[in-house]
């Protein structure tokens, strides 16, 4: 998805659906108490997550990271990156 696209309510639901189906049954069968939250807004992910984290106070930010190559980052951004560089609060980034 194009990082400077306005969100369409199918994208929304499809990630969602993705959590529902990946996310949450792993964390249900172990048990492991969370909470999420949606939130669209105009700016970039990694500011949207930093300043929720601000916000709200979090304990912790885990994220997933993926390698990508020097000219991907330059162009497309790193999410992560931001969040880890900006946060507040202990950030875990898992590969």
């Amino acid at each position: 998805m194009a990082q400077n696209r306005e969100l369409e309510y199918e994208d929304i639901r499809k990630v969602e659906q993705k959590l529902d189906d990946e996310v949450r049954h792993i964390l249900n069968s172990e048990k492991i108490p969370y909470e999420t939250h949606l939130v669209v807004s105009g700016r970039e992910s990694g500011e949207d997550l930093a300043q929720f984290a601000e916000e709200n106070k979090v304990d912790e930010i885990i994220i997933g990271i993926r390698k990508r190559s020097k000219v991907g980052k330059l162009v497309f951004g790193s999410t992560a990156q931001y969040v880890i560089l900006n946060s507040p609060f202990p950030v875990v980034s898992i590969k």
